[in-house]
């Protein structure tokens, strides 16, 4: 089987068209037309800038690696200079999902990675051979010099604990809600004040009415509001 390897040209394209959608959130480090693609985003839309004021306000490092027809990888994480959250990266991770899978479709694994000081949050595309790398996600051989840590794969049919199971036209409706694949709402509501601050902009509330002899009310799902 042929190795696939970034390609300088395919990052070049992928990001004239993450500019053309995303506008000044994104700003690239270096030079765009690299194979080891790296930036800086910005979790709302900035007056335009005619100097190098960015490099120095605060944002969420992101960095892709792209062979057309290949594969895409696309990572969020943290830095020295901004300590961002998990629900942060996640809103992040959004936008790219948004613009992303409009133009490839769903991703095939979401993952994270051991001893990783920028804790970054992956999602990987798998244009071909796609079963044969999720069978190396899965037995931890696709990366020869990284260990995956969380792993969730796009998709995958998950053991019936519920007397019914959501459909898929569902499942798109929530995704297409959200900003992310349905499989990664598990980890949205784990950090979803944070998620919806930095997504919306907005603090999230839950009334105090949701509640039952001052316990939350766990049998039903939360009401929640933005202020």
């Amino acid at each position: 089987m042929q190795e696939l390897y970034s390609k300088d040209e395919d990052c070049f394209e992928l990001y004239k068209i993450l500019k053309r959608k995303m506008g000044n959130k994104i700003e690239y480090y270096g030079t765009p037309y690299t194979a080891l693609f790296s930036g800086k985003y910005f979790l709302y839309y900035r007056e335009p800038h005619s100097n190098i004021d960015y490099l120095f306000e605060k944002g969420i490092p992101f960095y892709y690696k792209f062979c057309k027809n290949g594969f895409l990888r696309i990572q969020v994480g943290s830095s020295i200079y901004h300590n961002a959250s998990v629900g942060e990266k996640l809103a992040a991770l959004s936008d790219f999902y948004e613009v992303l899978s409009e133009e490839f479709g769903e991703p095939t694994v979401f993952y994270t990675t051991k001893g990783d000081d920028e804790e970054l949050l992956s999602m990987h595309w798998s244009f071909i051979n796609k079963e044969e790398d999720i069978q190396k996600f899965k037995n931890g051989t696709y990366f020869d010099d990284v260990e995956t840590d969380e792993l969730i794969i796009m998709g995958e049919p998950k053991q019936k604990t519920e007397d019914y199971q959501l459909s898929y036209i569902t499942k798109k409706i929530i995704s297409k809600h959200v900003g992310l694949p349905f499989e990664l709402l598990p980890l949205v509501d784990e950090n979803i004040e944070d998620f919806v601050k930095f997504k919306t902009g907005k603090e999230l509330t839950i009334p105090g009415c949701a509640k039952i002899t001052g316990v939350p009310d766990k049998s039903f799902e939360r009401k929640l509001s933005l202020k």
